[in-house]
């Protein structure tokens, strides 16, 4: 952008310039004096009505300035109205459904309930065709991509299929199923609209406020998919070392892990094997039958710096127990994550909101915490990055228009229209039932500079009309009538070119669109008041300047007199 603007300004001293002397043609006029832009054709009578708008306007600068700060004042109530989302879901023609069997579940039945699931995804409406995968890395785990028709020939979203899915998911209440888009944070699988850790010192009272979580969550208007990544339903054999036994016969806690591992996991080598130039490693394993026989386990042998050879029934009882399949930590703590996706109606902002209520009625003791990850992060970061980024292009700005002004008090006349564009883009975004994101604060971004070029229109002709000694008001007057015209050829120019933009159709239309409604419904809205609102503050602070000029000759006339008096 910065790139196109520069090669804007070059076409205008050059192309422009040269073109204007081969097509354009001298008016002569009948009365011999040239027609003033704005003042011909419909303009005339729409200039008259501006010129006595502001004339009004100059003469009660008190209520057009209690007006302006009442205006400003709405942007409060109505930030609160406009929820907030990093970036929208965007309709991109694919799905994503994952699926998590219950502990246990074997490989064959595992391609049994999918190959049903997936027969029945496959008759649900804008479903293209359906691609399943069951990996091995997760033990009863498959995922499936789902590609839809494409968006211009279906009149339903990619949510409203996967409502449709979830349906089908409500048949097997033992099994947790997520229905994933694509995200702009490209997270894959573990990317959800809502992720929320809960941290502290005891997995087991983790899991058990996390739990609370994930109830309340599921009774939440708005929330779909919810899930937690703890489940301590995966069985395995508990195995309690009797530690004054081990002691006597000479048994280290640590050889008997070794002993279990080598036995059941089979990871470890314990020789090679080499044929012809090939070498393999050796590692032993119990028989699968074997593995989950108590029996069995009970006679393995375990090393004795006292006796030789222990069994392990000796020196440590064996049970069957459950337990987590799988523990993350965080910081050295202990985590429980609890995820969950978001309906179209309820923006992220809002959702957040919704999520640290329910942990605050939970009431984490001391020494647990929760802590946002994912999409409700970024947003926290990418609002603080937005601030200081408007409050750095305010600043750019007013160094740029002081330099150019060779003046430290006009420059705040032109800024004082771009605090009032703010109010009416979010009124846009309220009125056509959008949010804030990413894509819709460039756009005010964008709208900052947009509406600035207004007042530098009419400030920079009313400061000629002054250098020509036209009186203020009158200077205030003539300019911006003169300026009218080309302030709204620029408005009505950048609106229609925004147009398509704005009703963009297709995939990825809804983030372009953003954009796009966000500078034409702010620009419009806030057109008359800035023609109003620059006017009567240049007249006030080019007075302030006149009196702070006039006090300082009478200063220096009066320290002239007395330096006289004294004879100095």
């Amino acid at each position: 952008m910065a790139f196109s603007v520069m090669v804007s300004m070059l076409v205008s001293f050059t192309l422009t310039p040269m073109m204007s002397s081969l097509l354009l043609k001298r008016s002569n006029s009948k009365s011999g004096k040239e027609h003033r832009s704005g003042r011909v054709g419909f303009f005339r009578g729409l200039s008259t009505q501006y010129g006595r708008l502001l004339a009004w306007s100059l003469d009660h600068r008190f209520l057009v300035t209690v007006f302006a700060l009442a205006i400003f004042a709405t942007a409060i109530p109505l930030n609160s109205r406009v929820g907030r989302d990093w970036i929208p879901a965007d309709d991109q023609n694919e799905l994503t459904l994952y699926l998590n069997m219950a502990v246990g579940t074997s490989l064959d039945a595992n391609v049994k309930i999918l190959k049903e699931i997936v027969e029945q995804v496959k008759q649900v409406r804008g479903v293209e065709f359906v691609n399943p995968y069951i990996g091995a890395e997760i033990t009863g785990h498959s995922h499936t991509y789902i590609r839809l028709v494409d968006i211009s020939k279906r009149n339903f979203t990619q949510e409203d299929v996967a409502k449709d899915i979830r349906k089908i998911m409500t048949q097997y209440p033992n099994i947790r199923s997520r229905v994933n888009w694509p995200s702009a944070l490209g997270e894959g699988e573990s990317y959800s609209g809502i992720n929320v850790r809960l941290l502290g010192p005891d997995l087991e009272k983790v899991g058990e406020y996390g739990k609370k979580v994930y109830d309340q969550l599921k009774t939440i208007p708005g929330f779909a998919d919810v899930d937690m990544d703890l489940d301590i339903n995966s069985p395995e054999f508990q195995i309690q070392i009797d530690r004054q036994r081990a002691s006597e016969l000479g048994v280290r806690a640590a050889d008997v892990a070794t002993a279990v591992r080598l036995m059941i996991a089979g990871e470890d080598e314990i020789s090679t094997y080499k044929e012809a130039d090939e070498q393999y490693p050796v590692t032993i394993q119990l028989l699968p039958e074997q593995q989950k026989d108590p029996l069995v386990l009970a006679r393995l042998m375990i090393p004795s710096t006292k006796v030789g050879q222990v069994r392990l029934d000796n020196i440590a009882a064996i049970h069957r127990g459950l337990s987590p399949g799988r523990i993350n930590r965080y910081n050295r703590q202990f985590q429980v994550a609890v995820r969950a996706n978001l309906d179209s109606g309820i923006a992220l902002g809002a959702a957040a909101e919704k999520v640290r209520g329910v942990v605050r009625d939970v009431g984490l003791p001391p020494g647990y915490a929760s802590r946002f990850s994912g999409t409700v992060k970024t947003l926290d970061d990418t609002n603080k990055s937005l601030i200081i980024t408007f409050l750095l292009a305010c600043i750019f700005m007013y160094m740029v228009l002081a330099a150019q002004f060779e003046s430290l008090l006009h420059p705040f006349a032109i800024m004082m229209s771009l605090p009032l564009s703010i109010p009416f883009a979010l009124l846009t975004l309220w009125l056509t039932g959008r949010t804030l994101n990413l894509w819709s604060s460039l756009g005010v971004l964008l709208l900052l500079g947009i509406v600035k070029k207004n007042g530098i229109l009419q400030i920079d002709y009313a400061n000629k009309l002054r250098r020509d000694g036209i009186p203020l008001r009158e200077a205030i007057l003539e300019a911006c009538q003169v300026r009218l015209r080309p302030i709204l050829m620029t408005t009505f120019a950048i609106i229609g070119g925004l147009i398509p933009t704005a009703i963009g159709v297709g995939a990825g239309a809804a983030q372009r669109s953003a954009i796009a409604v966000t500078i034409i419904g702010g620009q419009t809205l806030c057109l008359l008041l800035t023609l109003i609102v620059t006017p009567v503050t240049y007249s006030l602070l080019s007075q302030l300047s006149e009196l702070r000029v006039a006090g300082a000759l009478k200063a220096s006339r009066l320290r002239l007199g007395t330096s006289r008096f004294f004879g100095l």
